[in-house]
């Protein structure tokens, strides 16, 4: 083989294991819904528990992520690979044998800081292998895999469950990490010292402006803020009414970062967030878009498996399977939107949002079925939801790099990144609250409510869920708008 063959099979290699790598990041994530019942069966953490359980790892995600992109850019992307899996393997193997559920948040918020260190070296890791038109399809194939991955979801989680027994199956949830990290860290230490020329930063690249510890430090502090009220509602009357003034002091360091942040860009130093990045009309939009949407999905998951397993009374297995039909047409919608995101930009976006809000009204609207409508009406609801979503995420990842320099695709990577941990985050906390408030609320637990208020939480969860959609359709109409003036003054000049 030559050597220029083997260099492209070895950044086809690499796209993959990017691919794969961001796809179990984002399973660990989606998986762990349906393994909620068992977790509560086996050592009863209650609302909150189940919050933080969460919670951690989305909030150590969304705070690590920043960083390990600046890190990777200034060419620590493989050395960062190399850490980043190792931490996942011990945090899973924490998480599987972990006695109560104590550990279990610690093992989440560790697994939580190894995907913030990876998935901006997976997303740069395209962004520098790849450009122009032939971006646009990496980007199909590494949709294909992050819509896969959050649409199997439900069904491996429900499967693993389901392996494991109704009291300890959720162990198997994170099990299911330790020989997947372990074959990815074999993949990466064959195939990244044979690009080791192509991942090296460029003599173009911007310089390294240093960090802002302090910033980040405020960030975080009030991304805590905007998340504990919701975790420290239950639904019960005993929940602290002080709890929603915790929303005031995060507003107040909301805007000390941003001032901070300006401040600093200002004098030339180093920021938390790239403001001269946002200056991107693409790729700022792209982040709105990501800020919003990414809270769809894992609130109408939350709703539906679990009303699925405790009021329909199906087991983890059954109802993760009812879903498996939105993997195949996500990935299908993700293929097809990255090859052909050059030439319909936002349009793919805004069809695959109206596709996933309709099939996600019709799913609700069939919940109160007999159990054979059930059966026949979920999957095929699925199809639709999946291919609207395949449609939405592999054209945002393109569209949002679009004109972000190959040298700084880890810190752009980092910023949709940012979005969709924090969208994901509020988007399942919103949509628990939603849920559980009615259940606990009435004196009962997620297995003795009676059904018809397991199906007005579902309910609730799906409005929430639509509410965010609501606001991704907006972004999207507006950055079309936007796209099709630049074309306009194109075509005039």
């Amino acid at each position: 083989m030559s050597e220029r063959a083997a260099t492209a099979a070895d950044r086809r290699g690499a796209l993959l294991m990017a691919g794969v790598l961001a796809g179990m990041l984002l399973l660990d994530l989606h998986k762990v819904s349906i393994a909620i019942p068992a977790l509560e069966r086996s050592l009863h953490p209650g609302p909150t528990g189940i919050q933080l359980v969460h919670s951690s790892y989305v909030l150590a995600f969304a705070l690590t992520l920043l960083p390990a992109g600046r890190l990777g850019d200034r060419g620590g992307r493989s050395r960062l690979i190399g850490i980043g899996l190792a931490l996942y393997l011990a945090a899973s193997a924490l998480c599987t044998f972990a006695p109560g559920i104590e550990l279990v948040i610690a093992g989440r918020a560790a697994l939580g800081v190894a995907a913030g260190i990876l998935m901006p070296q997976a997303m740069g890791l395209v962004q520098s292998l790849f450009s122009g038109e032939e971006r646009g399809r990496a980007f199909g194939v590494y949709g294909v895999c992050v819509s896969l991955a959050t649409a199997l979801g439900p069904s491996v989680g429900g499967l693993l469950v389901w392996l494991g027994g109704d009291v300890h199956g959720w162990r198997g949830v994170f099990a299911l990490n330790l020989p997947v990290g372990v074959a990815l860290a074999v993949s990466a230490a064959i195939l990244l010292p044979r690009l080791r020329d192509e991942l090296a930063p460029s003599p173009s690249a911007v310089p390294h402006k240093g960090g802002d510890a302090v910033g980040l430090a405020v960030f975080g502090a009030a991304i805590v803020l905007v998340l504990a009220p919701f975790i420290l509602t239950t639904g019960r009357p005993g929940d602290p009414v002080w709890r929603w003034l915790l929303v005031l002091p995060a507003a107040a360091l909301a805007v000390v970062f941003v001032a901070r942040s300006r401040e600093r860009g200002r004098a030339g130093r180093g920021t938390v967030i790239d403001v001269t990045l946002l200056q991107l009309p693409s790729l700022r939009n792209g982040v709105l878009i990501s800020l919003t949407w990414f809270a769809t999905g894992p609130a109408f998951v939350l709703g539906l498996t679990v009303y699925l397993q405790t009021a329909v009374g199906l087991n983890a297995l059954a109802a993760g399977m009812l879903q498996l039909p939105s993997a195949a047409a996500s990935a299908l919608g993700a293929a097809l939107g990255g090859r052909h995101v050059a030439r319909q930009g936002r349009r793919l976006t805004i069809i695959g949002m109206l596709l996933s809000a309709g099939g996600m009204l019709a799913s609700t609207a069939c919940l109160g079925l007999p159990l054979v409508g059930i059966f026949v009406a979920i999957p095929l609801l699925q199809l639709v939801i999946g291919f609207g979503g395949g449609l939405v995420v592999s054209p945002n990842h393109a569209q949002t790099l679009a004109d972000v320099p190959r040298d700084r695709g880890g810190a752009a990577g980092s910023l949709g990144q940012l979005a969709q941990r924090v969208s994901n985050s509020v988007g399942v906390s919103l949509a628990a609250v939603a849920f559980f408030t009615p259940i606990y609320g009435s004196g009962a637990t997620l297995d003795s409510a009676a059904p018809a208020v397991t199906l007005a939480a579902a309910h609730a969860a799906t409005a929430v869920s639509l509410c965010f959609l609501a606001l991704a359709l907006t972004v999207a109409l507006v950055d079309r708008h936007r796209q099709r003036s630049v074309a306009a003054l194109a075509v005039a000049a």
